[in-house]
């Protein structure tokens, strides 16, 4: 692959968007920023807990200094996913639209080379731009992190300092996944530039995901109902397994989108019900991008539901029982926080994204003479059915799959349902507010009385 055709064509290509590949480039950039942002502050806060119990300084810490290293992991874990989903959506912003202006370049007689050159640079500078940000929004947040008392005291700011080397890791872990996410979703135009360039329909998606899923769950429950005898190997399997939870859930979930989009398909009965399910059906990896963060953060809020029974357990007798599991409701809450934070992120670029990855579709729809509300409608329908089932059975999942382990102590105490009900409220509230912030956008692109051609 020859580098100077492709620094040639990169700013040329990014010219040729206009204002919408602008927009994309904001919402890529953003997504980055929070994603580079919050990595590193989880990142300093397992750093600190490690440093803590390497480096006691009470009886307290030597004590329990390798259990709040274990919560920490576990809290790593139930973020890194919804991490690398936010990091994943901002790679893919504006693939249909930038994937027929490449598949127009392939069939011209650019190579596959320089196609995927020319998305490699553009996603790797996004990534870059946004780990730069993204380190200078993670400098404003430790003094938020610094407020929030654990094991008896706050963390300093040079303890949640993560260093040069790990924020130079940063930047330059964030624009290498940036650029390897961008060239996955080229797979279409390198080997069928002729098929993107004539809309044709991408394969259904296979059941497969449904095995794999219903495996790393029956895995999860059988660990975690027969391994009380080796508590440290226990806590190992367990971890690595919810991390492998994490990731069929993350698999699993466009295919059930796609099921729901046949289902409602079948069952529409007005315009705004076909076209929602016709749009859910045609892309269910589009929509799980909007709502799999939540997704996401659900399932986390379904695994914490035994932390407020486990609080009361500890009583008022012993100090150090109530200390801990009070730091224990407050990873949790802070947890959950930053969940739903990057579901609402997520969905609300994702959506953003969507609106003008169809903004063709929308602007000849609306010469032709569909009237406004009807979009809105649209909108609101094919996100909040997938919405609902999404955070309601994710939830659900997860705590069957942790019942084994803390099913007695849930249902003996139910606040930790009602942390749920009220978690799973607050969230969905939050995404459905993101996604409303994409309706300037539609009613911008909708204003357009010339359709060009992508």
């Amino acid at each position: 692959m020859s580098i100077s055709p492709v620094l040639a064509l990169a700013p040329r290509l990014q010219r040729a968007g206009g204002r919408d590949s602008r927009t994309t480039t904001v919402l890529a950039v953003t997504a980055f920023t929070v994603t580079t942002a919050l990595t590193l502050s989880v990142v300093a806060a397992l750093l600190g807990f490690v440093d803590r119990a390497e480096n006691p300084v009470t009886q307290f810490d030597r004590d329990m200094g390798g259990f709040y290293v274990t919560l920490a992991v576990t809290a790593t874990i139930l973020l890194v996913v919804p991490l690398l989903t936010l990091g994943g959506a901002a790679a893919r912003l504006g693939v249909a639209r930038r994937d027929a202006r490449l598949a127009a370049l392939r069939l011209i007689g650019a190579t596959p080379g320089e196609v995927v050159g020319l998305t490699l640079l553009e996603t790797a500078l996004q990534g870059f731009v946004g780990a730069v940000l993204g380190t200078g929004l993670y400098g404003l947040l430790l003094g938020v992190w610094t407020q929030i008392p654990f094991q008896g005291r706050p963390f300093t700011v040079g303890d949640l300092w993560v260093g040069v080397p790990v924020v130079l890791l940063a930047w330059l872990v964030v624009p290498v996944l940036a650029a390897v996410s961008g060239a996955v979703t080229l797979r279409r135009v390198v080997v069928s530039p002729l098929g993107v360039a004539r809309r044709e329909t991408k394969p259904g998606l296979t059941a497969v995901r449904v095995v794999v899923a219903l495996a790393a769950v029956a895995a999860f429950m059988f660990v975690s109902m027969n391994g009380q005898m080796f508590a440290a190997i226990l806590v190992t399997m367990l971890l690595g397994m919810l991390a492998v939870a994490f990731l069929a859930m993350n698999a699993i979930g466009p295919w059930v989108l796609g099921v729901m989009g046949r289902v409602r398909l079948r069952r529409a009965r007005t315009p705004a019900q076909l076209l929602a399910a016709r749009r859910l059906l045609d892309d269910p990896k589009a929509m799980w991008r909007i709502v799999g963060g939540l997704g996401l953060a659900s399932f986390v809020a379904g695994c914490l539901t035994a932390v407020p029974a486990l609080v009361s357990l500890a009583g008022d007798s012993d100090p150090d029982a109530v200390m801990q599991m009070s730091d224990i409701r407050t990873g949790a809450i802070l947890t959950l926080a930053i969940t739903f934070l990057l579901s609402a992120v997520s969905a609300g670029i994702a959506q953003a994204a969507a609106v003008l990855d169809r903004r063709r579709e929308l602007s000849l729809a609306r010469l032709a003479g569909v009237p406004d509300d009807l979009f809105d409608q649209v909108r609101r329908r094919e996100v909040l059915a997938p919405l609902l089932f999404t955070s309601v059975g994710s939830a659900l999942a997860s705590f069957v799959m942790f019942f084994p382990l803390f099913g007695q102590i849930i249902l003996s105490a139910p606040s930790g349902l009602l942390l749920l009900v009220g978690s799973l409220a607050v969230g969905i509230a939050l995404v459905l507010l993101a996604t409303e912030a994409s309706r300037p956008l539609l009613r911008r692109t909708l204003a357009e009385t010339v359709v060009r051609a992508d």
